[in-house]
């Protein structure tokens, strides 16, 4: 009877220190993570020579947008870019380019603000002769292919050229609209 009373001490000790050991291991793997908030002044993440494509659901280049830096900040969803050139494609065809100094994209409405000496140019296409624009700044609708200004334009749209204040240009429809202050010699490319 002697050895039935001792036969339960080595299993119980054995589960305490197992227990025990298991405690301890638990304790000294934790890993206390303590969060520091970035400062919204300083971007989050920066990058230089950058080119980015995005393809339609065929494989064929959609948009490629390339910069020499951008850089985002904290909790934002713009996109800040030096140099940029959005390249706009349809079938894997160009339909056109837009050029400046400086540019934000917003990644959630995929519309890019693209500011200082904007220039966008339209290659000619079976319907539309080509077409180079000129502004201080202009928002690309990347989703709608519609591009628009409040700001002084300069452009020539096959043989015809002008100027206006403001501008809304809708690519799918090849609408130009120029809603104030036109100065324009348009030809009519049917009758030349």
């Amino acid at each position: 009877m002697t050895r039935w009373r001792y036969g339960w001490l080595f299993p119980l000790v054995l589960a305490i220190c197992l227990g025990g050991l298991s405690a301890w291991l638990g304790r000294i793997s934790q890993v206390d993570v303590e969060e520091t908030a970035l400062n919204p002044n300083e971007p989050q993440y920066s990058m230089t020579g950058i080119n980015g494509k995005r393809f339609d659901e065929q494989g064929r280049l959609k948009e490629n947008l390339g910069a020499e830096t951008a850089w985002q900040l904290p909790k934002s969803d713009d996109v800040t870019f030096e140099k940029p050139e959005l390249a706009m494609y349809n079938g894997g065809q160009l339909l056109y380019t837009v050029k400046s100094n400086e540019a934000h994209y917003n990644t959630e409405n995929r519309k890019v603000q693209f500011q200082n000496n904007v220039v966008l140019t339209k290659n000619a296409d079976a319907q539309r002769p080509a077409g180079i624009l000129k502004t201080n700044s202009l928002t690309i609708d990347t989703q709608t292919e519609t591009a628009e200004t409040q700001d002084a334009v300069e452009y020539r749209y096959g043989d015809s050229h002008g100027t206006a204040n403001g501008l809304v240009y809708d690519h799918k429809k090849g609408f130009l609209n120029l809603p104030s202050r036109v100065k324009a010699i348009i030809y009519d490319p049917k009758n030349l």
